[in-house]
């Protein structure tokens, strides 16, 4: 490691090394709930796409039975009743999985850690610097996990699915520890401890 994270008279270099640890993780939990936004909410315009085609499907075949233009009002009435059945199902789907409100709260706790992120930039800023005292920084630090408990305690669960799009997302693996050289990729140049290293 560079003499960048060389420890000065008010300099812990484990206090940044741990503050850099804890943003890469807000920096992974705020894309994973953002992937869990998107995937929310294909699902809620798939299930209202599907439900506005069987309510028109199902309108058309009605109206071409009263006219008996169908023919056989036996299939006709058993093709109706069905889609009428699947209409029904579909309705109380939009009741039961409520995918643009679990979008809506994926995006706020996003927004939320979002937040927490950029200030844990800036405190990394702030250490780097010199400008922070290490008890200052610590203060700020006890600040930002509780900002990060709170949001957590709030947040809906994620699936596989985003957390594994998070990770590809983010060009990382899923592991939840993160290399000097990983947490540098997240932070501006400016920031980065290694920036001769791993450049492509």
């Amino acid at each position: 490691m560079n003499n960048k994270m060389e420890a000065g008279p008010d300099r812990d270099p484990y206090l940044l090394a741990q503050v850099r640890e804890a943003f890469g993780r807000v920096v992974y939990s705020h894309k994973t709930h953002e992937k869990q936004a998107d995937i929310c909410f294909r699902r809620h315009r798939l299930q209202h796409a599907a439900l506005t085609v069987l309510t028109a499907i199902g309108s058309g075949t009605f109206l071409a039975t009263v006219v008996g233009a169908l023919g056989n009002p036996v299939p006709t009435s058993l093709a109706t009743s069905f889609i009428a059945l699947l209409v029904t199902a579909m309705s109380l789907g939009t009741k039961t999985f409520k995918f643009e409100e679990e979008s809506d709260a994926h995006r706020g706790i996003a927004s939320r850690l979002w937040d927490v992120r950029e200030s844990y930039i800036s405190l990394i800023a702030d250490l780097m610097s010199g400008t922070a005292s290490a008890a200052e920084a610590r203060k700020r630090r006890d600040e930002l996990q509780q900002a990060t408990r709170d949001a957590y305690t709030d947040a809906p669960r994620t699936s596989p699915k985003a957390f594994k799009q998070a990770g590809e997302g983010l060009q990382r693996n899923e592991e939840m520890t993160f290399t000097s050289h990983e947490i540098d990729l997240f932070l501006p140049e400016a920031l980065r401890l290694d920036q001769g290293e791993g450049r492509s």
